[in-house]
Formats: structure tokens, C-alpha cells, sequence
């Protein structure tokens, strides 16, 4: 079982899905760590990162988790090691991250606006990871 738990497969397909999920993932995990990419918008690091989501009434052992996962099983899935186990993870804080923004909205709201429609960025991922 442990085998087939850190086994990787040695399939084109499979690197390469593995390499785009990380890549997608791995901003998200430095935005929490180390709050780099700045001007995009995110980058707030450690503290910040652990407020937000303590608002949104997550355990701390779980923003904990949110934050380890999203940095590492990113890197865990780009070099390819432990990729099973990062993509469960990965998998898991998406779905949590579907149930804990439903109700502001799926898409992606740039300017502010109006209420948000329809399914998007969240969604797309959780049909990757499947």
C-alpha cells in the first residue's frame, strides 16, 4: 500500500497533469507562506494568512493544514514525489474552499461590482483534480 502511495507513474499524461496542478497550486501555497506575488493581489504571508481564515471560522490545526498543503503538495506534485498523497490534499482544501466561499460566489470578481454569477475558477479545478 505504501507503494502504491508514493509510486509515481511514468506517463507523459500524468507528468504533465501533475506539473499543471502544481503550477496552478504553488501561488496560492507562497501567497500564504512567505506573501510573495504582491501585486497580484494576494501576499499577505503566515499571519495575515492564518487571521483570514480564522474570520472565516476555520480552526487554526486546519489553516494550518490549508497553508502546508498548498505550499508543499504544490512542489510535492511538480517534482513528482508523493504526488497521490498532494493531490488528495490538494483535492480536499478545494473542496473546502467550494463549501467556505459558496455563499460570496463562484467567479471571480476583478472590479467589485455586482454579486458574482455562475461556476468558475473552483469548479474548473475540482474537475481537473477528478
Amino acid at each position: 500500500m505504501i507503494k502504491d502511495l508514493v509510486q509515481t507513474d511514468n506517463d507523459y499524461v500524468y507528468f504533465f497533469l501533475r506539473v499543471v496542478a502544481g503550477a496552478i497550486i504553488f501561488p496560492y501555497g507562497m501567497q500564504k507562506l512567505f506573501g510573495w506575488f504582491h501585486d497580484l493581489g494576494g501576499g499577505v504571508g503566515i499571519y495575515k494568512s492564518l487571521e483570514q481564515l480564522r474570520k472565516k471560522k476555520i480552526p487554526l490545526l486546519i489553516a494550518w493544514l490549508i497553508i502546508i498543503g498548498q505550499s508543499f503538495g504544490s512542489m510535492m506534485l511538480i517534482f513528482g514525489c508523493l504526488g497521490r498523497v498532494a493531490a488528495g490534499g490538494n483535492f480536499i482544501i478545494f473542496m473546502g474552499a467550494l463549501i467556505v466561499h459558496a455563499p460570496d460566489g463562484w467567479t471571480m470578481n476583478w472590479l467589485g461590482k455586482r454579486k458574482v454569477k455562475g461556476l468558475s475558477i473552483s469548479s474548473y479545478s475540482f474537475q481537473f483534480f477528478l
